[in-house]
Order: C-alpha cells, then structure tokens, then sequence
C-alpha cells in the first residue's frame, strides 16, 4: 500500500500501526445516547504514524479523512459532560494577553475563553465558530463570533491579530496543516519599538490533548478517535510544528491531571497494569479488567509530575 501522506507535514515517510474494524468503532460510540456515526465512518479505520513530525493520525482505507458533521456534534452537545464552560488551559493562556491585545480564537464554542481577558480586551475579541447559535447567544453578551473558517477568513483578515489561539480544536480538523497556517497568516508581524526594544509579539496559542499523557494508554477512547478527533500529538509533534512553519516555540505547558480526570487516569492506568494498549478492545477480559477496576482504581496512586489530559503550546513568529 502506498504510504499516506502525513496531515500535517506533508512527509510520505509514515506507516499503519493498526487497522481498525469499522463495526467495532460503530458500536462503542452507540454507548453515547443519540450519536449515530454509520454515515460518517466509510470502512474500516487506519492509523498512521509520521516518522517526520511523529504525528498521529486516522483514514480510512481510500485515504479520506472521517470528520463529524453538525449533526453529530449536535448529538454530542447534548450530552451534559461533553462541554466545559471552563478550562484549565484558559488560566495558563491568558497571561499571553493584555488590555491592548487583539485576540482571534479558532473553534470558540460559546466563547468562554472571552471571560477570561482582561475587560478592555472584550471588545477586540473575534471568534470563529460554525454554529449560528453559538454566535446568537455571544452576542447577548457583546462577543463576536463569525460563522467561517479561519482558512476563509485569513483571506480578509491578514496580520490584523496580536494572539490567534485553539482550544481542543486542531485535534478535529482534516488538514492541521492549513489549519494553522491560517491563524499565522492573520498574526501581525512583530513590532519593535525604540532601540530595538520588543515591545510587542505576536502569539500563536494551541491546546490540544496530550499524546505524552495517560491518554496514549487509554482502550475504547473513542471521542480521542474519528469521527471526534482525527489526530494525536506528542511534545515531539508540537517541537514540529515550530519547523514546519517558521516560527518559535516558546514553551510547552502540561497540566496536571484535573479533577474531572482523575477517575479516568485511575482505570486507564489499572487496565494497563493487566493488559496491552491497542485502540480498541472489545473482549471479555478487558471488559472484566474494567469492572474490576472500580475496586483496583483505590490502589492506583498520581504521581506528581503525572502529565494531565492537556498540552498548551505557545510560539511566536521567528
């Protein structure tokens, strides 16, 4: 078989790592009322690895990209726990901002990242979102949100931004490459003041699932697979990133494992203690490894340094 290109770098240098049975995918995701993927997902799934950016990424077997539709992510938002008003990523990425900074957010929901600038920021904020309804109730509260894509609107809007950044966004998008490119192509170009002096710098900002975390251990996380997320990046593929398209990183910040995770990093980390990691396991003994778990969960402790769900990238223009 030909080698897939990678999503993001472009390298044909990529390999499957494991193939998985459309039927399979079908029927763990049927364990979220309402959701429905059999229109979405067209074979089964291969996983790819890239060897240059060491991206993660899913196809299906004629190379296709399965993303959701409206529909099923409207399926999801119905579901009480899919949407969190407040992220743990918000608190570390607005020390990026300041009362005279332009922000542009990819992917902004309801705009809650909007509450967390400063006051005289609120004005100068854009978000992109497809969702009409999402834009209708930002706007009771005076935030803008754009129905468009950031491939679209960087066409209009070239260097008019002092921050671009994506909250749990990229991991869901078919091309990361122009995914990304765009928001670089609306940053304003550094500014340099007096003596040489920086006074200003334009910042890129992306959140993003953790491949270095325990969720490289987790079986049947189907919302970290297609049709949810396409996607998985390492520390290695954020340094990529960097590389590929010209500019600096700046830092990588991890979060501890968070509250609402700590039950899930418990039975992730128990099951691994029995069993091997493929993507999907649907056999009796994980199943019986899982219902132990409620019990053996109590003995497995989190280490200090233990990597949470999220990663925060932050770079500038080089």
């Amino acid at each position: 078989m030909k080698p897939q290109p990678c999503i993001l770098c472009h390298s044909n240098d990529t390999h499957i790592t494991q193939e998985i049975a459309r039927d399979d995918i079908i029927a763990l995701y049927k364990s979220f009322p309402g959701v429905a993927i059999d229109s979405l997902i067209s074979s089964d799934l291969l996983y790819h690895h890239c060897n240059v950016c060491d991206l993660s990424f899913f196809t299906c077997k004629d190379g296709s990209i399965p993303t959701g539709d409206n529909a099923f992510y409207n399926a999801l938002n119905q579901l009480d726990w899919y949407y969190f008003s407040e992220k743990h990523e918000y608190h570390f990425a607005k020390k990026f901002i300041t009362k005279d900074s332009k922000v542009l957010e990819v992917g902004c929901g309801k705009a809650a990242f909007a509450r967390f600038l400063p006051q005289e920021a609120k004005p100068h904020y854009v978000g992109l979102e497809f969702s009409t309804q999402a834009k209708q109730m930002a706007a009771k509260d005076g935030i803008l949100i754009e129905n468009i894509s950031i491939e679209e609107y960087a066409n209009s809007h070239s260097k008019q931004f002092d921050v671009a950044c994506s909250f749990q966004v990229l991991e869901h998008t078919s091309n990361p490459n122009s995914f990304i490119q765009a928001q670089i192509d609306c940053l304003k170009s550094d500014i340099l003041r007096g003596g040489g002096g920086r006074d200003k710098i334009p910042y890129l900002i992306i959140a993003v699932p953790s491949q270095d975390s325990f969720l490289q251990y987790c079986v049947n996380g189907v919302l970290n697979m297609p049709p949810h997320h396409i996607s998985r990046f390492s520390d290695k593929t954020l340094q990529e990133i960097a590389n590929i398209f010209n500019l600096e990183l700046l830092e990588i910040y991890h979060e501890q494992v968070q509250p609402e995770h700590i039950d899930f990093y418990k039975a992730t980390m128990w099951a691994k203690l029995f069993l091997p990691t493929p993507l999907i396991d649907r056999g009796l003994l994980r199943k019986f490894i899982n219902k132990a778990g409620f019990i053996g969960r109590s003995f497995i402790k989190i280490p200090p340094d233990a990597y949470g769900h999220t990663a925060v990238a932050v770079y500038t223009i080089a």
